[in-house]
């Protein structure tokens, strides 16, 4: 995913994929754009509403109103299929470019109409699959609100036939002849996927596997979108396998986004972006350099610091990076330090933040595994810590020469720290929230964004551009993450069905039960995991899997959990292929070859940082211990 960054909100942008014919900026598809932009934006924005009546509602009167269920329900599934949609169009998902970027510029436009093809075939495919389902579930009604079953699955049919049109309306935009040399190759694949079905249901199960993972990372080079490689993974398997019927894919997608908590992810990332656009993150940033700002690299290490504590806020690490790496790039200058030096340690301590709550991440693991959010919240916080520590050191021995903070006097430091209560107040609050039992992680984001709203009407006028703009970034960003969420559930269940927790098992019998050596190969896994999937996927399927055999070999699963997403981070957060890092890079001003001479020390202090995580449980679980939380 090609990305920019806004310079006077710090804001994230994608530019992957979106552009015309001609070269210019794609412009949508017009008035249906903006329409489904809306309606997306309007269902998070009821939401928001429903979940603070529910609990203002509670707390007068003790009960809950079980009719928001299936109010949330619906509100998610439009917000992941029809806001997957809209991130589509916006160029905004996921996909590996290392090939496409490449290639000859003469040749990218044939690569860009290849891949809508191949996603306009794709959501066809899962919409006509699903389009007997629809029509089944017309015939029923839900049981609390008593209105026709189809109406909570239409979201998700929109969503489908929203991709395809504007796959097609950005295929149109392309010369003839581009539009046909794109058809040829994605028709022969798609052909080839069915022409191959009688050979492969005579193979082995092992070797149909790999055949399909094979398949998968070509078609993943080729520069599809990761939700659709992952729909696509999961019919093939079916298809090849003769295990099932296919409208398995999209049923089990519409089962994927149906969590309650889930809804928290829209919450998080529009407090992330009504904070930063709002400007919110200076005084953050302003009161850590103050602090810290006198010691020896002291104004690298108030990066590390401030992306701790905004971590607590958004949610979103890729946007944290742009957040505080615009925020605070203009006074690291100042001091005269290198700029590959700052991505390096803006990269680094995005990794440290992947488990400081309320990391996107860990609500999502909660939502697939059996271990609690909560828990997981808490026991992120040390772990987070002790990594910051190790980039802080080593950031202490790299920092000789660099000038130091200017003094301050006991009134600006006075000022700094009433400037930057507001904002510290929300981290603290969201942590208190959760873990005092007052509300449901869902329930206290959207009181988050209540608070944010707040502060960002007090810091800077235009409140109602300010907050569309917001609105329009979540609908954009939640719409992809969501949408593959729920792209990975059928893909999970198909690597489950095929016994691929069971091989790995077996696999790693051949360790001697040595719980460290199954630590490191798993930190490997999800290291590469990360470089070839992104983050959010690599959790998504291998989390399931590796998480019952860590539990066998003896190891606390909290504390599993931590050392996976940490090492999924660091292959997110990599070079070459780690989408933050480049991320980093672009909010840095500086070219990703020279950062990453910067970045091999970090790199290897995060590596033995994750080390320690796999070797003392006691990191990962004290915290919860003390609250009294289930960490077994």
């Amino acid at each position: 995913m090609n990305t920019v960054v806004d310079e006077g909100t710090g804001v994230l942008r994608s530019t992957e994929k979106a552009h015309d014919g001609d070269g210019r900026p794609w412009s949508g598809a017009g008035w249906l754009d903006k329409t489904f932009e809306a309606i997306v934006g309007a269902a998070i924005v009821v939401e928001f509403f429903v979940v603070l009546f529910n609990v203002l509602f509670r707390l007068i009167t003790g009960n809950s109103l079980t009719w928001t269920q299936e109010v949330s329900e619906f509100a998610l599934y439009v917000a992941a299929f029809m806001g997957g949609a809209i991130a589509y169009a916006r160029g905004a998902h996921m996909s590996i470019q290392i090939l496409a970027d490449r290639l000859p510029v003469s040749w990218r436009a044939y690569q860009r109409t290849f891949v809508d093809w191949l996603v306009c075939g794709i959501a066809l495919g899962m919409f006509m699959l699903f389009v007997p389902v629809l029509i089944q579930r017309s015939h029923e009604s839900t049981p609390i609100l008593n209105v026709p079953a189809s109406l909570l699955s239409l979201p998700f049919a929109v969503g489908l036939a929203m991709t395809a049109w504007f796959a097609l309306v950005r295929i149109a935009r392309q010369p003839l002849r581009v539009a046909a040399a794109g058809l040829l190759p994605a028709a022969a694949l798609l052909g080839a996927v069915y022409g191959l079905q009688q050979t492969m249901l005579t193979v082995t199960s092992d070797v149909l596997l790999i055949a399909v993972l094979v398949f998968l990372f070509a078609v993943l080079f080729l520069g599809v979108p990761v939700a659709f490689v992952l729909m696509l993974g999961s019919a093939v398997y079916i298809l090849w396998g003769g295990l099932s019927d296919l409208s398995a894919v999209p049923v089990g997608m519409q089962s994927g986004a149906n969590s309650f908590l889930l809804l928290a992810i829209p919450f998080f990332i529009l407090v992330g972006a009504l904070m930063g656009r709002a400007g919110l993150t200076a005084p953050l940033a302003k009161l850590v350099d103050v602090a810290l700002g006198r010691i020896r690299g002291g104004a690298l290490m108030s990066v590390v610091v401030t992306m701790y504590v905004f971590s607590g806020i958004s949610g979103s690490k890729v946007a944290d990076v742009a957040a505080v790496g615009t925020t605070m790039r203009d006074m690291l200058e100042e001091r005269k330090i290198p700029r590959g030096e700052v991505v390096a340690v803006l990269s680094a301590a995005a990794i440290m933040g992947e488990t400081v709550p309320p990391s996107i991440v860990l609500l999502v693991l909660g939502s697939i595994t059996s271990l609690s959010t909560t828990t997981l919240f808490m026991a992120g916080l040390i772990p987070a810590a002790v990594l910051g520590v190790c980039v802080m050191v080593l950031v202490f021995f790299r920092s000789r020469g660099t000038a130091p903070a200017a003094r301050t006097s006991l009134a600006q430091t006075g000022r700094s720290v009433t400037s930057a209560v507001p904002t510290l107040i929300l981290p603290v609050g969201l942590v208190a929230g959760i873990v005092t039992g007052v509300a449901t992680p869902t329930e206290v984001s959207a009181l988050a964004v209540a608070y944010a709203f707040i502060l960002a009407c007090f810091s800077r006028s235009g409140k109602l551009a300010l907050s569309w703009q917001s609105l329009r970034e979540t609908v954009t960003t939640a719409g992809m993450v969501l949408f593959i969420i729920a792209a990975a559930a059928p893909f999970a269940q198909t690597l489950a069905s095929a016994g691929v927790s069971a091989a790995i098992a077996d696999a790693m019998s051949g360790l001697s039960g040595s719980t460290f050596l199954f630590m490191l190969v798993s930190i490997v896994i999800l290291v590469i995991m990360g470089q070839l999937l992104e983050g959010m996927p690599a959790v998504l399927i291998f989390a399931p899997l590796l998480l019952p055999i860590a539990v066998q070999f003896g190891i606390n699963p909290v504390q599993y959990a931590m050392v996976l997403v940490m090492a999924m981070g660091i292959g997110s957060f990599a070079p070459p292929a780690g989408i933050g890092f480049y991320v980093a890079a672009a909010t840095g001003r500086e070219s990703v070859e020279r950062s990453t001479r910067h970045f091999l020390p970090y790199l290897c202090i995060l590596f033995a940082g994750v080390l320690l995580l796999a070797l003392f449980p006691w990191f990962s679980t004290v915290l919860p211990s003390m609250m009294g939380l289930h960490v077994d």
